[in-house]
């Protein structure tokens, strides 16, 4: 490394002397604890037209102690807490933080890793920021028919109007009877097939509820109906029609 060797009259270094006192006075102001440069870090900041001349091991003591410390305290552990806390208050503002109803548990932590990642990873931050945002992403995230409900949505209002009408089908097979009850039975399970699809019912509910009315009301669930017209005819039939011979028993031969 080349140096430079200067010439400078007292009266100039005393000058520079005194520009370096009130550098540290300002400094130790601002920070008690503030790790000053030496007289010559001093002059060679001025040689380099740099009126702040500050050593490593002083950034570093202002960015964790001293004036600036909140940015790394912010960088550190404030920011995903931030993160959280704005997931979290969205609810009570109106607004809503929603992950798909069929994630599992490793889905969604996979998923908020992910997010985690690519957040520090676009603003610059600490690696080891990811694994703390990430949990406090999964932990504020809501399932997405939580948010329906809460929120009213559309789709919910369909899917609560389903429900409904299916406590109505039932109870409408129960006390029907004849080709009205088979009617009701076949409404029933289309509003069923639909109230699947939307969530309303679970599968094992619905199989439930066909199998209570099939024990109770079982001559709805065979093929043919079973009303009392169509015993009628079956009566008509027997009488007028043309029942099968019973084939007459033969003596046997001697």
């Amino acid at each position: 490394m080349r140096q430079i060797t200067l010439s400078l009259r007292d009266e100039t270094i005393a000058s520079l002397q005194r520009d370096f006192e009130a550098f540290l006075r300002l400094s130790l102001k601002l920070d008690p604890q503030f790790i000053t440069p030496s007289f010559e870090d001093y002059l060679r900041a001025k040689l380099l037209d740099n009126d702040t001349p500050l050593t490593e091991q002083a950034v570093q003591r202002m960015l964790t102690h001293g004036q600036y410390a909140w940015a790394k305290r912010a960088l550190d552990k404030e920011f995903p807490d931030v993160v959280e806390i704005l997931i979290r208050q969205a609810a009570e503002h109106g607004f809503a933080f929603a992950i798909r109803s069929d994630w599992s548990a490793e889905d969604l932590l996979k998923a908020s890793r992910a997010w985690a990642t690519a957040i520090v990873t676009e603003a610059k931050g600490d690696e080891s920021q990811v694994d703390v945002l990430a949990s406090q992403i999964k932990s504020a995230a809501m399932d997405i028919r939580e948010v329906e409900e809460k929120m009213h949505t559309p789709a919910w209002r369909l899917a609560d109007s389903l429900r409904q009408r299916v406590y109505e089908g039932k109870i409408a097979v129960e006390t029907n009877v004849g080709s009205a009850a088979r009617e009701k039975l076949g409404e029933l399970r289309a509003l069923l097939r639909l109230a699947i699809f939307y969530g309303s019912v679970q599968k094992q509910e619905a199989q439930q509820l066909l199998e209570y009315l099939r024990s109770l009301r079982p001559e709805l669930f065979i093929d043919e109906p079973y009303d009392g017209f169509t015993r009628f005819a079956a009566w008509l039939r027997s009488i007028f029609g043309h029942a099968p011979r019973v084939p007459k028993p033969t003596r046997a031969s001697r």
